[in-house]
């Protein structure tokens, strides 16, 4: 349950108050306020439906109302309203994924139902696109068949609906908007082995424009990735890194995406190839990479990326 803080004047960690639940799978979402809402996970009893709010001028964890339904691997978006989506996971009866959808209000520390997802689904991805609604892709269920088939969220309806798949289905994959309104979805695989593993990855990207509803091809990476990052730069560029391809097959290399070029081009490789980490654009626009795995297990180094 510990928390640490990163200080990017100094380079260093330093240690702050500890969650009041140890979990992990959970998700952490800056809300408006400056706060953080940490939501599920698996805890010590199993998948959790709890939640906490961490306050950056007190140093201090508070509980908040507890979700609806108990879910890890969920994911969480930040609407223009200042509401807080939560879409799907796994962790319902018997370890089920999930449809189901909440909304957190800030104001109000209250979680509301709102519309479900034609699929129940995990290690899917969303993204707040540029008109407040929020796109939904890929994912799997709960016997590891992968997802290619996408949703479009509207905050104004509470509503989902279908929109164009995919030409993959894919899991660990990422999804980024870029400064055109469009977004970029890298890597990742079609299904996962039982142990939760990607059993392929793949190195094809493709693009999403909202206003056709369809998805376009783009160019390749040089290297297939699954459980990689993804940052875009104030540039406009955006920057992968680390992954794996199979099993525990590590990926260090790196590459950027020049989205008026399409073309992907090699940057320096990580000092610790590594994969399920998180990546953090700075205020400087540089990028932290902490923790996640590497080849010798667990990490707690991290790097920093200088563009």
């Amino acid at each position: 349950a510990t928390c640490e803080i990163f200080d990017q004047s100094t380079g260093q960690w330093s240690p702050t108050a500890s969650m009041a639940t140890a979990r992990y799978y959970h998700r952490a979402t800056l809300l408006d306020s400056g706060s953080v809402l940490v939501s599920g996970g698996i805890a010590l009893s199993g998948y959790t439906a709890s939640c906490e709010i961490y306050d950056p001028l007190t140093s201090q964890w508070s509980t908040t109302r507890t979700m609806a339904a108990t879910r890890r691997s969920h994911t969480v978006t930040l609407l223009n309203s200042g509401k807080v989506l939560v879409a799907g996971g796994q962790g319902g009866i018997n370890g089920a994924d999930t449809a189901d959808c909440e909304i957190y209000d800030p104001l109000t520390g209250q979680w509301s139902r709102t519309g479900a997802m034609a699929a129940a689904r995990h290690y899917h991805t969303a993204t707040l696109l540029s008109s407040g609604k929020v796109l939904v892709t890929g994912g799997q269920d709960e016997v590891n068949h992968g997802f290619a088939s996408c949703e479009i969220y509207d905050p104004l309806t509470g509503q989902w609906s279908p929109t164009a798949s995919m030409t993959i289905a894919r899991i660990f994959h990422t999804a980024t908007l870029l400064h055109s309104g469009k977004v970029i979805v890298i890597g990742g695989g079609p299904l996962s082995s039982v142990s939760g593993q990607p059993s392929v990855a793949t190195a094809s990207c493709e693009i999403y424009d909202p206003l056709t509803g369809q998805w376009s091809p783009t160019t390749s990476m040089a290297t297939t990735r699954a459980q990689h990052t993804a940052a875009l730069f104030n540039s406009g560029k955006v920057i992968v890194a680390g992954g794996r391809i199979t099993g525990y097959n590590l990926v260090g290399s790196s590459e950027i995406y020049d989205p008026l070029t399409s073309q992907w081009s090699p940057t320096a490789s990580m000092i610790t190839p590594r994969w399920n980490y998180a990546a953090t654009l700075l205020n400087t626009g540089d990028v932290l990479a902490a923790g996640g795995q590497a080849a010798s297990g667990v990490t707690a180094t991290c790097e920093i990326y200088y563009p």
